[in-house]
């Protein structure tokens, strides 16, 4: 069979992934450099490659979605993947694997401070005005990875039920994240440093805004030392959700029937009722604080009573009626209905795991060492960072194509499916770098409108 297609090699510049340019646009702030030369270790030598290099490199991969040492060997030949990025020297996978693998702890504090000035630089893009205020909503959770059938270290059985990590993210706004701690699979949620680690947190999230923030965390979450935490903290509310252990929960049923009447329910489905109500509730802990000075904080809850399983438009009546709490610890006078609404919301940060779980292939980390693989989140949280903002810099040119052009953000997916693996050839004029990209393609447009920059 003859192909009507004929192939043949040519020695001009064409690459698939014209999306890089603007990656290395935003990587290239001396700051960075600078910030990361001075805490590696200086090593005299000729030759040597930059650390900057080695971490645009790595940059670059996670951003393509190829977050492998080995992968850095497909670009040796390639010239617009070490250009775009503004690479002196592309290191091999064995020198990308061992530098990696050699910087400091002290290095973490310059990929943080790159995404403070980041997000700082697009701060109008993380808050949102909500019941008349405006707040930045900053949702923490931990997402088990699944690292099954490895040696690495800190690899081990997770509550997932794979043997893995168990690291803990926080995320800023519409999927922008803030903060990450990589941690052995059988770390609890709330295991040792975490309230210091949501300070940190916090504390970074006051660098970027002066709006009040917003900070919601699960049941995982919940504990004395935490909450004390949280309200410590200077122009924050929070709703925590409550761990109510072995509380009986009829009694919590009963007390929001009492609160809004027992006919003011709100219908779930066909075979269920819920009730709201609220509380002030002693912090745990003070068992021997005389009764006038203990601390309380207020307790917003939903009562959920089910009578039957929905069996289409008929319910299936159950013998034993069951009860599901759904509690909160806050610090907001919204409603009770307004604080679960609010909750559910987090469902959303499900998908900002899988985006950087699956879309960009940070599930199974690199190395086998977890001081490195540590270093790959850090800059796999940049990567992150930069793809979400490109998509969300692309919706703002209202030049995105289909059904994309009305959602509220871009998965990262799409942002690299259709910009980061953009077609483009490369040439060179005039002492200048011209890429074209071909005017027929759906997302050349948005592509030429981020190119061009706010008007």
């Amino acid at each position: 069979m003859v192909m009507n297609i004929e192939f043949q090699l040519t020695s001009t510049p064409i690459t698939s992934t014209a999306g890089l340019a603007f990656i290395g646009d935003h990587l290239k702030e001396t700051k960075l450099s600078r910030h990361l030369s001075s805490v590696c270790p200086h090593v005299r030598k000729s030759g040597r490659i930059a650390d900057i290099d080695v971490a645009k490199s790595m940059i670059g991969l996670l951003c393509l979605g190829k977050p492998d040492f080995d992968a850095v060997g497909e670009y040796r030949d390639e010239p617009f993947f070490s250009h775009s990025l503004g690479l002196q020297r592309l290191p091999s996978p064995e020198t990308l694997r061992q530098r990696i693998a050699s910087w400091p702890e002290k290095t973490r504090p310059v990929w943080r401070d790159f995404t403070l000035r980041l997000l700082r630089r697009n701060k109008k893009l993380l808050t949102e005005k909500i019941h008349g205020r405006r707040y930045t909503a900053i949702d923490v959770d931990v997402s088990p990875m699944d690292n099954s059938d490895t040696k690495k270290e800190g690899v081990s059985w997770t509550y997932k039920k794979f043997d893995g990590y168990a690291p803990i993210f926080a995320y800023m706004g519409p999927g922008f994240m803030l903060n990450n701690e990589l941690r052995a699979g059988s770390a609890h949620s709330n295991h040792e440093g975490t309230g210091q680690w949501i300070a940190q947190t916090l504390q970074m999230a006051r660098k970027i805004t002066g709006d009040t923030i917003l900070f919601t965390g699960d049941s995982g979450n919940d504990s004395k030392d935490n909450v004390e935490i949280l309200r410590e903290q200077p122009n924050t509310d929070f709703i925590l959700k409550r761990n109510l252990r072995k509380q009986d929960l009829a009694e919590w049923l009963a007390l929001a029937k009492q609160q809004t009447g027992e006919e003011n329910y709100e219908k779930v489905d066909i075979g269920a009722r819920a009730w709201y109500g609220e509380n002030d509730v002693v912090l745990p802990g003070q068992d021997q604080v005389p009764e006038h000075k203990k601390v309380k904080q207020r307790v917003v809850f939903r009562a959920t009573w089910r009578f039957a399983k929905p069996d289409g438009v008929t319910a299936q009546y159950v013998t034993d009626p069951q009860i599901t709490i759904d509690a909160y610890w806050t610090s907001l006078d919204w409603t009770p209905q307004q604080i679960q609404a609010f909750y559910q919301r987090r469902g959303t940060s499900e998908q900002y795991h899988s985006e950087l779980k699956s879309d960009m292939g940070v599930e199974r980390l690199p190395s086998g060492k977890f001081a490195a693989n540590q270093q790959i989140l850090d800059l796999a949280m940049i990567a992150y960072n930069l793809l979400r903002l490109l998509g969300q810099q692309m919706l703002q040119t209202g030049l995105v194509p289909g059904r994309k052009a009305r959602s509220q953000r871009l998965r990262l997916r799409t942002v690299m499916q259709n910009l980061m693996y953009m077609a483009g050839r490369l040439v060179r004029h005039a002492r200048r770098y011209i890429l074209h990209i071909f005017k027929g393609h759906g997302w050349a447009l948005p592509a030429m409108a981020l190119a061009r920059g706010p008007d």
